[in-house]
């Protein structure tokens, strides 16, 4: 019995497969990878800051939860993918599974990068920043919903080809990129203005610009590739791994900025036993006798970031 594809349909279709496959498989392995890492996190947060308001834990616990759905969501699309072009369809539509991932990244983006406004709103209380990271924000989370309720109204995989949706599509993670880029380059420029002098300050300002700027970097790259690859080859798959890590990057980058706060406060200055880092300013803590034990000034910012600081001089200035 005699195929019913030629020699070339059966080699572009092997080639597609071996494609699909690879970008996907690549995809899941780094981002279950990453999944585990943030399982480690979460853990390591509910068990050293109890004392955490309860908004922040219900973020972490919301980052958490989503990022285990887009786990479940990018495993069933694999699946459905794979299996699809192996039976050899012509027609295959776009797993609502793939779909839904999409929405939720869109949403973590959106969680994650509100958080990183709040941080810098604290630190710095400069309306102009905070109000233009807001907008990118908002900007990139909206067209994001969009392009997801097309794909579940327009299911066809030729659907995310066409020219429309990929403008619109590269313009959610352009500003995506650009916001991750503004907020490294203000976190770094306000941790670099509030510099002292002092040797201990200016330690834990130097850790703090490097982690700014780490954080910034991996979600940044992951968002560019993914611009950059779906936009200059539609018909590909090469933007399949980026957009499945992305949003654990940014679940991760939350998780660790919450969880490196001990770290930086048993390295640099050594605060009292159950302190909780949000909301408190040093007056406060000292009434509570949560007094750093060495005298010492260092810059630690305010909620959603490392610790706090009195508004004003930019400096917490430690009683012995």
């Amino acid at each position: 019995m005699s195929s019913p594809f030629s020699a070339a349909q059966l080699a572009a279709i092997t080639n597609a497969v071996k494609e699909l496959f690879a970008a996907m498989f690549i995809g899941f392995c780094i981002s279950t990878t990453l999944y585990g890492i943030s399982v480690l996190q979460v853990y390591l947060y509910f068990r050293r800051y109890t004392k955490d308001r309860w908004a922040l834990k219900t973020t972490v616990a919301t980052l958490w939860t989503l990022d285990t759905l887009t786990t479940i969501f990018v495993a069933h699309s694999f699946f459905v993918f794979v299996l699809g072009i192996l039976n050899l369809k012509n027609d295959i539509d776009i797993p609502w599974s793939f779909t839904a991932e999409k929405l939720l990244v869109t949403i973590i983006t959106f969680i994650s990068q509100c958080f990183y406004a709040q941080a810098i709103w604290k630190v710095s209380q400069k309306k102009a920043t905070t109000a233009f990271i807001t907008f990118l924000t908002v900007s990139s989370f909206s067209l994001g919903i969009y392009t997801t309720v097309h794909l579940f109204q327009n299911p066809a995989l030729t659907s995310i080809s066409t020219r429309g949706f990929l403008i619109i599509s590269g313009l959610v993670q352009g500003l995506a990129a650009l916001n991750d880029i503004v907020i490294t380059g203000a976190f770094s420029y306000y941790l670099h203005v509030n510099r002292t002098g002092l040797p201990s300050s200016e330690k834990l300002i130097d850790t703090l610009i490097v982690y700014a700027v780490s954080r910034g970097v991996l979600t940044a790259i992951a968002q560019i590739m993914f611009l950059v690859l779906n936009v200059a080859l539609p018909h590909r798959q090469f933007w399949l791994p980026f957009h499945m890590v992305v949003g654990k990057l940014y679940v991760n980058s939350v998780l660790t900025t919450l969880n490196v706060r001990q770290t930086l406060s048993q390295s640099e200055i050594q605060f009292g036993p159950g302190m909780s880092f949000l909301g408190k300013d040093i007056a406060e803590m000292n009434e509570q006798n949560q007094i750093i034990t060495k005298p010492t000034s260092a810059l630690v910012p305010n909620p959603s970031t490392f610790g706090s600081v009195r508004r004003g001089s930019g400096i917490a200035d430690v009683e012995e």
